[in-house]
């Protein structure tokens, strides 16, 4: 099977038979003003028919250049377990971390306690980190979910008895840490759940249990808050739901809020 003519070389040919038609048949002044044009229109159709085509092509090959670059190699480094995805994914979930922290503790540093942090950050699940700068607190529990929500927990060395336990005890973030990342959503959906049977009043216990009361005085179990803030945080966490408008007291044994 024979390869197929350029165009080119097809236009050449046309133009060659057209001149010499032209100085075969034409004579006088009419003679160079025909090959003039004979030349400019064959100039015009080969711009039209082969050089902006090329043109179009080599453009887009530059800008296909730069995405190039940023393709994986082989397909090994497109999968999750990539060493250069989880680093990347790893960065990313650190910047994470450190915005977070530095929100309330400009000064912070940290560091990860766990072996394979790479892992940690493709998998999910908790991981400790080692942090510098925070008073009172020497570590923290970091929980990355399902869908890529970061939360933080301080811990720090808790007595037992009057003695050091020697363990990292759990112990919430500030209550404006803590409302802001654990508390908040929570409450605003007990809110609107509470407030379309007709309540406008809710009370939290010690242990972060939520409840209402009935007429009677009874008090019937609605929800939890996880690591809801120790007894000595109150005034400062009723101060952080005044703040979002709640009408907040705090009472022997839970705090009341109101809407």
């Amino acid at each position: 099977m024979s390869k197929p003519k350029s165009p080119l070389w097809g236009s050449i040919s046309l133009l060659i038979v057209a001149v010499i038609a032209v100085m075969a048949f034409v004579r006088g002044k009419w003679e160079l003003p025909l090959l003039v044009s004979i030349f400019a229109l064959w100039a015009l159709w080969a711009v039209w028919r082969i050089l902006l085509p090329a043109m179009r092509v080599a453009r887009a090959e530059r800008e296909r250049a730069p995405m190039a670059e940023w393709m994986p190699m082989d397909e090994a480094k497109t999968t999750p377990s990539s060493p250069t995805l989880s680093r990347l994914l790893l960065l990313h979930v650190n910047n994470r971390i450190s915005g977070c922290l530095t929100s309330y503790y400009p000064n912070v540093r940290w560091e990860w306690e766990i072996d394979e942090p790479e892992r940690f950050v493709t998998e999910g699940g908790t991981g400790r980190i080692r942090i510098y700068g925070v008073p009172d607190y020497a570590y923290a529990d970091v929980t990355l979910d399902q869908k890529a929500n970061i939360d933080i927990v301080l811990l720090n060395i808790a007595p037992l008895s009057g003695k050091e336990s020697g363990k990292p005890g759990r112990q919430p973030l500030s209550p404006q840490v803590w409302f802001e990342t654990q508390g908040k959503e929570t409450l605003e959906r007990m809110v609107m759940e509470l407030n379309s049977r007709g309540h406008n009043t809710l009370y939290v216990k010690e242990d972060g249990a939520i409840c209402c009361q009935k007429d009677d005085g009874d008090e019937t179990p609605e929800g939890m808050f996880p690591n809801f803030p120790n007894k000595v945080y109150w005034p400062s966490l009723v101060e952080v739901l005044r703040q979002n408008g709640l009408a907040a007291s705090a009472l022997d044994h839970c705090i009341q809020v109101a809407w």
